[in-house]
């Protein structure tokens, strides 16, 4: 009997807090990948005009805002989603555990069973394929693989085909079947039951083993950059010790990226993930706006509903007006271009912090070089290599006060 393959794809009306879908679309072929059925069906989310995330209605989304609120709402399309998604022998989607907990969160939210199925993430099998551990878009996988694309992006109809033709080329390339290339690529199969997604649960469980528990320190601020406190310090010696992995991309070649203070101040894991994803695309990370060629804007509300301040983004949107040349993009353009969403940046691992130790490492902030100085001293002591003399730390301590001087007096 033939088998029956799903591809589908969602796309959201709201991008921060309770992610609502507006697009469930979907590709069902037959094994040999003869398309069987195709359609995007458009949901009304059923939200507030001002719920709805902005960015993503002019930059993302491919129909306006009045042709959704015309559709119908999800429970109406629900008994039709679940029989494609358990009519299925095998259900495939890019990045496909962020749209299952999508289901999922509408499922709850119209109280309607869950539905429970295992799926496969296709941009697991090119990240085998490629030897890539980069997180990529689909549109940037048919570019690497010279697979001339459908449509257009971020149409979920048009997403899920494509995500359908990766899966093809990749086979079609190796030469395997799909039992063999599942059986090479264990990682890219997941499961959403009962509500949850296996994947995105065994994740948040291993970052509630990884929290801090001195109760000294709030969980709310562990993640917190403080300019000279620990995080704060660690982000700039990493900004400037951070070497690119592998082959060097284009993205950001040449330029220098600033954040927006308001995703910085309180995203420390994060913006250490950044660094190193700009600095392997050819840029870097810089605190200082008025050094910035790319400036990442990120909004950021008070309680009131007022717009935080963002002394960062002022200065740079001065800057423009008297004859500026920074680009400014907002947060979800800076992570389209690096091929992430914000839930895989959010569950990248954190970057270890042993490069302090490194031979050459520039450490600027003077209590840190002597701590790491006096680390080495000991390390070395113990396995009888030979010790820093006195007069060796305070020459290198005096080189490092010189180049810091030098560095401030020609900013």
């Amino acid at each position: 009997m033939s088998q029956k393959y799903l591809f589908f794809d969602m796309e959201y009306a709201t991008s921060k807090g309770s992610v609502r879908g507006c697009e469930f679309g979907y590709v069902l072929t037959d094994e040999k990948f003869r398309v069987l059925a195709k359609e995007n069906i458009i949901i009304n989310p059923n939200i507030l005009r001002s719920e709805w995330d902005y960015y993503v209605v002019n930059h993302i989304l491919t129909r306006s805002i009045a042709e959704y609120e015309s559709r119908p709402k999800f429970p109406y399309f629900y008994e039709k989603i679940r029989n494609l998604i358990l009519m299925s022998d095998r259900v495939f989607g890019h990045t496909l555990s962020s749209d299952a907990e999508a289901l999922n969160d509408d499922c709850k939210r119209y109280e309607l069973p869950s539905i429970d199925f295992d799926f496969y993430d296709v941009k697991e099998f090119y990240r085998a394929y490629a030897s890539s551990h980069n997180g990529l878009g689909v549109s940037a996988i048919l570019e690497a693989m010279h697979i001339v694309g459908q449509g257009k992006e971020h149409d979920a109809g048009v997403d899920a085909l494509n995500t359908m033709l990766v899966l093809k080329a990749i086979l079609d390339s190796l030469e395997v079947s799909l039992e063999d290339l599942l059986i090479l690529c264990p990682t890219s199969q997941d499961r959403s039951e009962g509500y949850l997604v296996a994947s995105l649960e065994a994740t948040r469980q291993l970052q509630e083993e990884r929290e801090p528990r001195t109760p000294k320190r709030p969980k709310a601020d562990a993640n917190d950059i403080l300019y000279h406190r620990f995080n704060g310090r660690r982000f700039s010696q990493f900004i400037d010790n951070a070497k690119p992995q592998g082959e060097v991309g284009v993205r950001f070649q040449g330029q220098k990226v600033c954040l927006s203070s308001g995703y910085e101040n309180h995203h420390f894991r994060q913006c250490m993930n950044l660094a190193q994803l700009i600095t392997n695309e050819g840029g870097q990370i810089t605190r200082k706006a008025s050094l910035s060629n790319v400036f990442v804007k990120y909004d950021v509300y008070n309680e009131d509903g007022t717009l935080v301040t963002d002394i960062r983004y002022e200065y740079v949107a001065l800057e423009n007006e008297y004859g500026g040349h920074i680009e400014i993009i907002e947060f979800e353009e800076l992570l389209s271009r690096l091929g992430i969403t914000e839930q895989e940046l959010d569950e990248m691992p954190p970057i270890s912090l042993d490069f302090v130790y490194e031979d050459g490492a520039i450490i600027r902030d003077k209590r840190d070089f002597e701590r790491i100085q006096a680390r080495k001293r000991r390390q070395n002591a113990a396995t009888g290599a030979p010790i820093y003399s006195t007069e060796e730390v305070h020459g290198t301590l005096g080189d490092l006060f010189r180049e810091l001087l030098l560095s401030f007096t020609t900013q």
